[in-house]
């Protein structure tokens, strides 16, 4: 009996640890859309352990090689890099990049990791993305938020502006409410239109879709543009949008397995010497 006891509560002990850890790599999330032209910040070198860090450029989108480089919204010359906006593979899967807060996890964890989102709601209800976390979410620290990086929402802070020249209005709407419909998108700089674009059709303009999240490894597609690459990716397996995260079995030196054997031991032990 007091075998069987021990048994089973270091298992459940094991289970707690896995999931503990699950928690953080899969869930529900809410999303939208953000865009502006600071740097982003996960291309800091203390945003997690990375193999190679995240690309930033200056005001010409030519690639800035110092990852300490300031900040483009602090008077630094590091931007974000244009290139690094969703794209539509088919009518329902695209790729694209995020400021991502998830519930539970920091920043180190999330920078250039990437996710499988499949939306669970609205005109784009079953529609998959794989997304790489680029940013953080600092205006949220309470529910899972993805972000998407998507050209023709509001320029923070008039950045966009200073960056390409010209007028607020005509880049990147009014008021801080970003563009409106789809005809403005030819009116933001050439390179920024195609994505700009894809909000419309691919996205279908829809507000605050919920969304499903698993943490998957970072296919070529999206680390050749970004330049980022953790150096935990391989624990992941992204060969299919539905990716499962890849757990290692609970050693006995995890703390909490320790302590709950301590515990066991010393509530079975009277049972088991009663045996003996």
């Amino acid at each position: 009996m007091a075998l069987r006891i021990l048994s089973s509560l270091l298992l459940s002990a094991s289970v707690m640890t896995t999931q503990s850890t699950a928690a953080i790599l899969s869930g529900e999330s809410f999303t939208s859309m953000y865009y502006d032209c600071c740097k982003p910040a996960c291309a800091w070198p203390t945003q997690g352990r990375f193999i190679s860090g995240l690309r930033t450029c200056n005001a010409n989108d030519q690639h800035i090689l110092d990852d300490t480089a300031g900040n483009y919204c602090g008077g630094g010359p590091a931007s974000s890099c244009i290139d690094q906006t969703p794209w539509a593979v088919n009518d329902s899967f695209s790729f694209g990049y995020a400021s991502i807060f998830i519930r539970g996890a920091d920043s180190t964890e999330w920078c250039c990791s990437c996710y499988a989102l499949e939306f669970l709601d609205s005109a784009i209800k079953g529609k998959k993305m794989i997304v790489q976390g680029i940013n953080v979410n600092y205006n949220e620290d309470q529910i899972n938020w993805f972000s998407l990086t998507v050209p023709g929402q509001a320029d923070w802070q008039g950045m966009c502006e200073q960056r390409f020249g010209g007028t607020f209005g005509e880049f990147f709407g009014v008021n801080a409410t970003g563009l409106t419909n789809v005809t403005q998108c030819d009116n933001v700089p050439q390179p920024l239109q195609a994505a700009c674009k894809w909000r419309y059709t691919w996205y279908k303009n829809v507000k605050g879709p919920n969304a499903t999240f698993t943490r998957v490894q970072c296919p070529a597609e999206l680390t050749k543009v970004s330049g980022c690459l953790r150096a935990d990716d391989k624990t992941f397996d992204a060969s299919t949008a539905k990716a499962t995260a890849t757990f290692t079995t609970t050693r006995i030196s995890s703390p909490l397995v320790v302590f709950a054997t301590v515990i066991v031991i010393f509530v079975a032990l009277p049972e088991v010497l009663g045996l003996l």
